[in-house]
């Protein structure tokens, strides 16, 4: 993607974040990414979290790339410059660490160090694990990558839990954008300026695009079977395979969100870690209060642990494959997919809310599944596992409809040539079942759009 298409920068900002924003595209959406220092320099990924983007980090970027560090600090897919998908389901646990390996796998970083904050602790971790042969450092502060503790802040009803229930949630993060528009500034312990809060919260001024900001909260995991239990299960599980990798943690003295049991916590779990070391005069956003202290840590930490050089090795580069399809292949719906539930990730990719807008397609669709509500799974041509799920609004057929795709759980999703092609088989299939639609337009269209289904 060329880097012009992202959405422009106000004049105001730029004294305040001169740096170039560049992109990529990550499962099928846009992730900002700023990236400063010099090319063959250690990779150190600066990630972030709720409801924070890469201005959290403008203290560290001269710091290590005079230092000979390459420094990337991405947006997660629904926070600062990147997409903002307006689908919960778009933006789950897993879904942030395929985007954060996807980025890694483009820019081909190698001996990357992953600094993680809030929800960069825990999504950046999963995505080294994910690429471990790669990784060479960690550190962590503020943050978390386990299930069992939970502290007073994320217990309490005020804000906590008021802040995310059903309904109320909505009003509160998404109408009223209590936490967009008013979280790095309302705890900053230094005082932050009226600019720099705008910072922070200019990039969710669009109605309606703080979807993360609500399903960040809904995804920490308090007890099991909660939406982020299994993922974060998974991750812990995983921890002992840092135990080569030099690591550092901080916390800061005054977090008022991920305290001082949190960082112990991680020693246990990371016995090798050095610290944790607090940082002193900081709340939950260490890097804003405490910016240039806790980057000269860590480039003191890099510099004796690892150092700025990369050495050279030989690693074969992947080859993909050229898509091809499965002779004979038909489509056909099942009631279980291939796989277990919790070795895949959901990917909404076609979203219908008036699928009875034409109710004799509804109808079709009904008869043909056998169902008004519920899913069907079927195995593209490719290989590819994907899910249909109707809902019944009590209109009579089905009223809505979501098409998923079901991919590896913490990997990149297939080549996009492969999904549209995948896509328009589905389209076709419902082009033959349904009145009034003749496949071959189906197949007209889509080749006009560049999509064969050949």
């Amino acid at each position: 993607m060329d880097d012009s298409e992202l959405r422009t920068k106000p004049a105001w900002l730029e004294p305040l974040f001169p740096w170039q924003q560049h992109s990529a595209v990550v499962n099928g959406r846009t992730m900002s990414y700023v990236d400063v220092g010099p090319a063959g320099g250690r990779p150190v990924l600066l990630l972030s979290g709720n409801p924070t983007w890469g201005f959290l980090y403008r203290d560290f970027f001269a710091a290590l790339a005079d230092a000979g560090y390459r420094a990337i600090a991405p947006d997660w897919i629904g926070t600062g410059y990147s997409d903002h998908p307006r689908v919960d389901a778009a933006l789950t646990f897993a879904h942030h660490i395929a985007d954060l390996v996807s980025l890694i796998d483009q820019l081909d970083l190698e001996g990357f160090v992953v600094v993680g904050q809030d929800w960069g602790g825990p999504q950046g971790l999963g995505a080294a694990l994910k690429r471990l042969d790669r990784l060479s450092g960690v550190v962590l502060m503020s943050t978390w990558a386990f299930t069992g503790n939970v502290g007073r802040f994320h217990s309490s009803a005020r804000p906590w839990t008021t802040w995310q229930a059903p309904l109320i949630g909505q009003f509160f993060m998404k109408r009223l954008k209590v936490l967009s528009q008013q979280g790095p500034s309302a705890i900053s312990k230094r005082g932050m300026t009226v600019a720099e809060g705008r910072a922070y919260h200019h990039v969710f001024d669009e109605p309606d695009s703080d979807d993360v900001v609500l399903t960040w909260p809904r995804t920490i995991p308090l007890t099991e079977g909660d939406r982020g239990w299994a993922d974060m299960t998974a991750l812990q599980s995983r921890l002992p395979e840092l135990q080569t990798t030099p690591t550092l943690l901080l916390w800061a003295t005054e977090d008022s969100v991920f305290g001082k049991s949190y960082a112990d916590r991680l020693k246990e779990l990371i016995p090798h870690a050095e610290g944790p070391f607090p940082i002193e005069g900081a709340d939950h956003f260490i890097q804003d209060d405490r910016g240039t202290e806790v980057a000269s840590r860590i480039v003191t930490f890099l510099d004796r642990t690892l150092g700025p050089v990369v050495p050279e090795r030989d690693r074969p580069k992947p080859v993909q494959p050229r898509p091809r399809k499965t002779p004979g292949w038909s489509f056909e719906l099942h009631e279980k997919p291939g796989a277990a539930e919790t070795s895949w990730r959901a990917d909404p990719l076609l979203v219908e809310q008036e699928l009875d807008v034409r109710p004799e397609v509804a109808t079709a669709i009904e008869a043909t599944t056998g169902m008004r509500s519920g899913r069907r799974f079927w195995q593209s041509a490719h290989g590819h596992w994907y899910a249909l799920e109707l809902a019944d609004l009590g209109r009579g057929h089905p009223s809505a409809a979501t098409v998923y795709g079901l991919w590896d759980r913490w990997e990149p999703r297939p080549p996009e040539s492969e999904i549209d092609q995948d896509l328009l088989d589905f389209s076709l299939w419902v082009g033959t079942i349904s009145p009034g639609i003749d496949p071959e337009d189906v197949r007209r269209v889509a080749a006009r759009a560049g999509v064969d289904s050949d």
